[in-house]
């Protein structure tokens, strides 16, 4: 090789490794900013990986640095490994998009609605199968009609798992190895939890690091459960960008937009294809897909006529606040996708806030966000604020929570939430009189809130002060000690474990609290400033959860 050559390659490769370091500095500048602790990212150019940023610790808790082999949980992004999984059994001629899954696997969930019956694989995959995300309850019913909307569905992912069980009459977790992980060389990956995760997996934090308990998923959920690397999930990125793995008219049929799927009705920018979303921007057509299990967010984006597309998975809460400058440091351009996602939520500036609050004195915190004595809407309009207010209840910081609540009320005089938030602050906060006057205030501004009202008569001096009359059809319940609490109430099935709904009384030296049952069996649990008690009093016990167990007598 001439010299010439030489010292252009040499220069290539400089340039390129400057590059990479200045991507790191600015990942780490908006990681340290939002309060990420651990971050995994590949970075995919001419259908190959070209850049691979390991960043930051697996927990803040017990450390160990994130690298190439550190586990994240897919979350969402697990519905496009499955997906690529079904459209093989669709080059294979064993499954029609088209056929009403129904004539495959007559699934019991929904036997009892005739619409059942018209929904198809190619409806699930582009989420227009008119089934809710997750059910409510557990009755699963529709929202829409087959076909007719785009509406966001794990359900129906679930569904077609079970279709591909009976298509194959293999278990999920072994056919997806052999059809999806294997051949790919996704070796660091699961779609069940494997034991070899244990020594290098990524703890999940809330937006204020605190670390929660890990999932490890006995059975596959084909909308959720992959648990992977980013070098892992790569390789299926660049199988996809590559076009490796299936007929050239199946990656056709799997990538284009499919009928009704618009996520916005009468909007082209983003829509569904087979498992994956559609954005399309001046920078022509990508397809990507949001991953949100609550404390772990991930990322997947590729541009199938560049063979270019990046994947990343962050172990927080606030991992998809960063999403947005992460795409613009690799791409630039419009980015629909990510807008649409984070819209509602907080960005980068709330999460940094958030904990700003909890570390600085709140006047110190708080300044940047005001014009004079009152916030400025335009940073912190109404939702934002009452997220952190949220927040900082979660975080047991209740006298915190007041505060912002406070701000908000006076910058929306009329806002009902903003009222209920400071009526749920000054009660966690162990002041009940002036949440009875704030949920009654909530309740005048929106008589059809009816909880509100009874919140506010459940507060009232006079039932805090009188003693419960006796009542055979009463059923009472007391709690000595924790005389200091703020706030001691009664959670169960009886209530739908809300621990605001059954304030309970300190009265000669225990917290009380009577209730109408109907005879049956309940479970409950006291809540002592956030924190869940089984009754001491009671021995018997919900095993497994040690929910206290209190069977009601016919009378």
């Amino acid at each position: 090789m001439s010299k010439t050559l030489l010292c252009a390659a040499a220069l290539v490769a400089f340039s390129s490794l400057c590059h990479a370091q200045d991507q790191t500095a600015a990942l780490q500048a908006l990681m340290t900013r939002a309060h990420v602790p651990g971050l995994s990212l590949a970075y995919v150019k001419n259908g190959r990986v070209a850049q691979t940023y390991y960043l930051g610790t697996r927990s803040n808790d017990t450390g160990g640095d994130v690298d190439a082999r550190t586990v994240f949980q897919a979350a969402s992004l697990t519905k496009v490994a499955f997906a690529y999984g079904v459209m093989h059994l669709v080059d294979q001629g064993k499954l029609d998009l088209d056929k009403p899954l129904s004539s495959y696997y007559n699934y019991p969930d929904l036997q009892y609605d005739a619409r059942a019956a018209k929904v198809t694989a190619r409806e699930v995959l582009s989420h227009t199968s008119g089934l809710p995300n997750w059910r409510n309850g557990d009755t699963l019913k529709f929202k829409y009609n087959p076909g007719e909307r785009w509406n966001y569905s794990g359900e129906g992912f679930v569904w077609l798992g079970k279709v591909v069980e009976q298509i194959t009459g293999k278990e999920l977790s072994p056919w997806l190895e052999e059809t999806v992980l294997q051949p790919l060389g996704m070796e660091r990956s699961g779609f069940i939890w494997k034991n070899e995760f244990d020594q290098d997996y990524a703890w999940p934090h809330t937006e204020t690091g605190t670390t929660s308990g890990r999932w490890t998923p006995e059975k596959v959920n084909t909308a959720a459960s992959l648990h992977t690397t980013a070098d892992s999930y790569a390789k299926l990125l660049c199988a996809l960008l590559n076009k490796q793995g299936l007929k050239p008219a199946t990656f056709k049929t799997m990538l284009q937009p499919q009928v009704h799927s618009q996520v916005e009705e009468g909007k082209t920018a983003l829509s569904w294809s087979l498992g994956v979303g559609r954005q399309e921007t001046a920078a022509g057509p990508a397809f990507w897909q949001w991953g949100d299990n609550g404390t772990f967010k991930a990322f997947l984006i590729g541009y199938p006529e560049k063979k270019e597309g990046l994947v990343y998975f962050a172990n927080s809460a606030a991992g998809l606040t960063i999403a947005r400058d992460i795409l613009q440091l690799f791409f630039g351009g419009e980015q629909p996708a990510i807008a649409w996602v984070t819209n509602e939520d907080p960005d980068i500036r709330h999460v940094a806030l958030l904990n700003d609050l909890l570390h600085e004195p709140f006047a110190t915190a708080i300044a940047p966000f005001m014009k004079g004595s009152v916030q400025d809407t335009a940073a912190l309009p109404e939702s934002k604020m009452n997220w952190l207010g949220y927040r900082l209840l979660e975080n047991r910081r209740p006298e915190l929570a007041e505060q912002l609540f406070r701000l908000n009320t006076q910058a929306y005089p009329d806002s009902v939430d903003a009222y209920a938030g400071l009526a749920e602050a000054a009660l966690r906060g162990g002041h009940p009189k002036e949440a009875q006057q704030w949920y009654t205030k909530a309740a005048t501004l929106k008589p059809a809130k009816t909880n509100y009202k009874q919140m506010a008569g459940k507060l009232d001096s006079t039932f805090i002060a009188t003693p419960v009359a006796a009542d055979s059809s009463l059923t009472f319940f007391r709690l000595g000690d924790f005389p200091a609490a703020k706030l001691v109430s009664l959670a169960g099935t009886f209530n739908g474990w809300n621990d605001l709904e059954v304030p309970m009384r300190w009265k000669n030296g225990a917290w009380e609290a009577a209730l109408r049952l109907a005879p049956g069996t309940y479970q409950y649990k006291f809540v002592i400033d956030g924190v869940w008690l089984s009754d001491p009093r009671n021995p018997k016990t919900h095993e497994g959860d040690m929910n206290s167990i209190l069977v009601v007598a016919a009378k």
